[in-house]
């Protein structure tokens, strides 16, 4: 017996060795080698993976801003079934998952080794998100999330509070460029063309800061006076605030400032064109987007042109559209749905309502009937900024390779954007500047971008009538003419923020964002086209939280509705 004992404890001795190693082996093979785990990450890498998740997230939620504010087509039929909780997981793990987790390992990874560009600019990429996440969604995780282990069940924080760990963040960027200029501390290195938005490199002998470096600290100031100007209605010193920044002047007032992602004409392996581009300017002949018929009508009718070819159309209304039809004379209802019908009961007289006019065609705001086959009728995006073609009249139908083959841009914020809150925030509070001269600014500055961006994706315009397809001077003078008339018979201030509201809302064509919170926050423009259901329920003021949010988290509770403001925004709720 005692030697049976001795052999079956040395086996089960070799045993448990044995198991004890296959379970090391298994254990080793838990980690995905295509994962980096956080003591091998390198800064630049996670900088890398952080910008081309912000463009992700940029992208998804301007798209539902796009929507809301008729610049392209919402479904609906009514704002509480447009959407379900389901819509937002993708922009809300991109935020949480991708843009966070990588910037909240970056940043003490990249102090230690220095890149305090790096650090900077996870801050301001970081700040932007979790302001547009108030902006959605009002009160959202911050200081329980991304946590792992310790907290599987964050608890939101309210809104306010996540603004003001926003503008926070921003505050320390600013410093660290300072502290650079200042030479307090000298980065290791810099990220080149690693930086995907203003490719920061090294300053030149006669700089403090690289050119890059100056915008990056630009856009942190000029995100801190967006939202000054969005907290105005609840922030008592926002005129001060807003005045400090606009004595200091160093915000995006240029082109060269701009911050916007750039795509590219690659096609394959990986695509990297425009988004929308890709949608539209498909193999089949077929464009996937329907333009909004307010948005239309609004650069088309709404300042008496009426035609492609009036001298008082918009003059970024070609390069803004692509028309694959010049004319409707054809059109029926198996191709276009709306033509025989009259415009629903509760339109007033002044309403557009399926818009057929030289070529165009788009889709009414919640027009969820069925889709004829219209995909080689309908009026799709052009070169600006989404890459696309130039509308020469060519009235031939959309294919691969189109125009400036997909070199569009995220406008995430330009110069123009500036003028336009500048101008609000004169009207509103009595900030530095004229409304009117800042008003003109910002339009002039619009056209302006849009007429010199086919030139700089390389896309050459036709030569041929110039009059009518060229932006002359005598054009955008007769157009800014217009604006300036409407502005000057304006007997009221809310008159003259209309008028300024309107030319912000068509410079914001590709962001929805902004458009989004713009029309919560001064409730213009006023006449944006009704939903085609006479009872579409109360407007979205924030949308609902996503289902990973509330379905996995034992302390989220979903929103009573989608009438539930944001902090920031006090109006009545009014907006249809």
């Amino acid at each position: 017996m005692k030697l049976k004992k001795i052999i079956f404890t040395v086996l089960s001795t070799a045993l448990l060795v044995s198991c004890s190693k296959i379970t090391d082996k298994l254990d080793n093979g838990l980690n995905n080698p295509n994962s980096v785990t956080p003591d091998q990450a390198e800064a630049s890498l996670l900088l890398n993976q952080a910008q081309l998740s912000f463009a992700g997230f940029f992208d998804a939620a301007s798209d539902l801003g796009m929507q809301l504010t008729r610049q392209v087509v919402m479904y609906g039929p009514r704002y509480d079934n447009a959407y379900s909780p389901q819509t937002y997981d993708g922009l809300w793990t991109t935020a949480y998952t991708s843009i966070f987790k990588n910037i909240n390992t970056l940043i003490p990874l990249a102090e230690n080794a220095k890149k305090y560009n790096e650090v900077a600019m996870a801050k301001i990429i970081k700040a932007y998100t979790l302001m547009t996440l108030v902006d959605l969604f009002g009160d959202v995780p911050l200081g329980e999330a991304n946590l792992g282990d310790n907290n599987l069940n964050p608890k939101v924080d309210k809104g306010d509070a996540v603004y003001a760990a926003a503008i926070k963040l921003l505050d320390e960027a600013i410093k660290t460029f300072d502290d650079m200029s200042a030479k307090t501390i000298v980065p290791a290195s810099y990220p080149g063309s690693q930086d995907l938005f203003y490719a920061t490199g090294a300053p030149s002998s006669s700089q403090t800061l690289s050119t890059g470096q100056q915008n990056w600290k630009r856009l942190a100031k000029t995100l801190k006076l967006r939202a000054y100007v969005n907290t105005r209605m609840v922030d008592a010193n926002a005129k001060t605030k807003i005045d400090n920044l606009l004595t200091e002047n160093d915000l995006i007032n240029a082109a060269s400032n701009d911050f916007e992602f750039k795509y590219s004409t690659k096609q394959a392996n990986p695509n990297s064109r425009s988004t929308r581009y890709n949608g539209n300017y498909t193999a089949a002949g077929s464009a996937g987007d329907y333009i909004g018929t307010y948005m239309i009508w609004t650069m088309l009718n709404e300042k008496g042109g009426a035609s492609i070819t009036s001298a008082a159309l918009d003059p970024r209304t070609r390069y803004y559209f692509y028309r694959q039809q010049t004319s409707y004379a054809n059109a029926n209802e198996a191709s276009v749905s709306c033509i025989n019908s009259t415009p629903p009961a509760h339109y007033p007289p002044s309403m557009p309502f399926c818009l057929l006019a030289s070529g165009f065609w788009g889709r009414d705001h919640g027009d969820n009937s069925g889709i004829p086959p219209d995909g080689n009728l309908r009026t799709t995006v052009g070169v600006y900024p989404y890459g696309g073609e130039f509308d020469n009249s060519q009235g031939t139908r959309v294919s691969l390779n189109r125009g400036g083959l997909g070199a569009g841009i995220q406008p995430i914020w330009q110069n123009a954007f500036t003028s336009f809150i500048k101008a609000e925030a004169a009207l509103k509070l009595g900030t530095a500047g004229d409304p009117r001269s800042l008003l003109e600014e910002g339009v002039r500055r619009s056209i302006a971008k849009v007429q010199g961006f086919p030139a700089s994706i390389g896309f050459l315009l036709p030569t041929s009538d110039t009059t009518i397809l060229r932006n002359t001077t005598t054009r955008i003078n007769t157009y800014v003419n217009k604006v300036l008339s409407l502005y000057d018979a304006a007997t009221t201030d809310e008159d003259r923020m209309e008028v300024i509201m309107k030319e912000y809302y068509i410079a914001l064509w590709g962001n929805g964002v902004d458009a989004y919170n713009m029309y919560r926050r001064t409730q213009h423009p006023n006449n944006m086209q009704y939903t085609r259901s006479p009872s579409p329920g109360q407007f979205i003021y924030s949308h609902l939280y996503p289902s990973v949010h509330v379905n996995l988290n034992i302390n989220a509770q979903q929103k009573a509705d989608v009438g539930v403001q944001v902090f920031w925004d006090k109006n009545p709720k009014t907006l249809k």
